[in-house]
């Protein structure tokens, strides 16, 4: 599965979690920046912006969008948004309110979570 094939809720939560990573943030790295474009590529432009102005409306608070994450209910779709948001995350420090929002929503849409270790075992 790739992100251009997840339906329209499947693209707002996306859109929604990637907000609060990078809202979460005082900077946001040239990674975080990278991983953003390749999500717009993938959706294009014009989507990804009336995504944002959805999720702004629909979601004004955390509560709102924990509310709605449940709904997102193809596991592969699940993994899918699951890892490009953990993979934007982690490209500078994952701070306190972005590791207790990723560990909820590994919980609770059953995604395994495995860190690729790097060659030198790190």
């Amino acid at each position: 599965m790739e992100l251009r094939d997840l339906a329209h809720e499947e693209r707002l939560a996306l859109v929604a979690l990637l907000e609060m990573v990078l809202e979460s943030d005082r900077t946001v790295s040239d990674g975080e920046v990278a991983d953003i474009d390749q999500v717009v590529g993938a959706l294009g432009r014009e989507e990804y912006q009336r995504l944002i102005d959805e999720v702004d409306r629909r979601f004004p608070t955390e509560d709102d969008l924990k509310a709605f994450l449940p709904s997102i209910t193809r596991q592969d779709a699940r993994d899918l948004i699951y890892g490009t948001v953990l993979d934007t995350a982690i490209e500078d420090a994952v701070d306190p309110r972005e590791s207790e929002m990723l560990d909820w929503l590994a919980a609770l849409w059953n995604v395994r979570v495995e860190l690729e270790r790097g060659p030198d075992g790190e």
